[in-house]
């Protein structure tokens, strides 16, 4: 379909040129913008269209053991405590694999694979998802200026990554898009697969990497102390600030992402963009068995 369209546009725009070296500037002109417009349009209604039908999917809510009693002010206390600790004893040796691992890249994509698969088909994929490292995009420009860490294109179920993704944010965002990828496309599902996948893997960066994005999710307190995490930690928050402060355009950020709020909510997404917060919620209310995957409903 991209291909045909691809054809049906350069055959479009090449008539038209021809007819104006003919001396019809005007209306060929005109027509040839006017094509161009409807044939992005009609991708861009297939795009919505269909990313949008994936939210008829039954929350995983109904798929695994849930218990809403769960959520309460002391277990997400809880929750903190335990992200706290895991950051401090994660941090030092992630820094290490990072920094011995060639051109700073530790991010090993068989093992998050084989860590999060599992999770899927717990969670109700009855098939195999096939998934792989990430493809460039033409899009990371706009990624880094609107704070987007990934995408998952929905013509050909590959994903990409914001090419100002961190070292310790790209597991976690890799896994996020992939379970778009699986079929899950509500954030806070994705967020919450890519959370259980880290925690699941052998590999210190990505396990690192699922519980600072735990913990950056988590209601976010006043102060916190400067001894409450090691210094690796504090290195890491520089860093996201810095990254964000180089290449963040705040107005198209806000703009943009005021249009996916909208996306969301149109599809039902009540929360709208704080769908992503709210896998605390998810980690919270869902019990683990002794593999770290949810407990089916019976």
């Amino acid at each position: 379909m991209i291909l045909a369209g691809a054809i049906v546009l350069i055959v479009k725009v090449w008539r038209n040129i021809e007819r104006m070296r003919r001396g019809r500037f005007g209306l060929p002109l005109l027509r040839m913008l006017m094509g161009v417009g409807g044939l992005g349009g009609l991708y861009a209604l297939w795009f919505y269209a269909g990313w949008g039908w994936g939210y008829d999917r039954a929350p995983l809510q109904t798929r695994v053991v849930y218990d809403s009693s769960r959520l309460t002010e002391s277990n997400v206390d809880a929750l903190r405590r335990r992200a706290i600790a895991q950051l401090n004893r994660l941090a030092p040796p992630a820094h290490a694999l990072n920094d011995n691992a060639p051109r700073g890249e530790a991010l090993a994509f068989e093992l998050l694979r084989n860590a999060w698969l599992p999770v899927v088909q717990r969670l109700g994929d009855r098939w195999r998802p096939e998934v792989g490292p990430p493809k460039p995009t033409l899009a990371g420009y706009f990624m880094d200026k609107n704070g987007t860490s990934g995408f998952t294109n929905p013509f050909t179920l590959e994903t990409q990554l914001a090419p100002d993704l961190l070292w310790f944010e790209r597991p976690f965002s890799q896994a996020h898009e992939w379970s778009h990828v699986a079929g899950y496309n509500r954030e806070d599902e994705g967020n919450y697969i890519a959370a259980l996948t880290c925690m699941r893997d052998s590999d210190v960066v990505a396990q690192y990497s699922g519980w600072l994005e735990v913990f950056l999710y988590l209601p976010s307190l006043q102060h916190y102390p400067h001894k409450m995490f090691v210094p690796e930690v504090w290195q890491d928050f520089t860093a996201l600030r810095e990254r964000n402060a180089r290449f963040i355009n705040i107005d198209f950020s806000r703009f943009s992402w005021r249009m996916y709020n909208s996306y969301l909510k149109s599809n039902r997404i009540a929360s709208g963009v704080r769908n992503y917060s709210e896998v605390t919620q998810l980690l919270i209310t869902i019990p683990l068995d002794r593999n770290g995957l949810p407990s089916p409903a019976i």
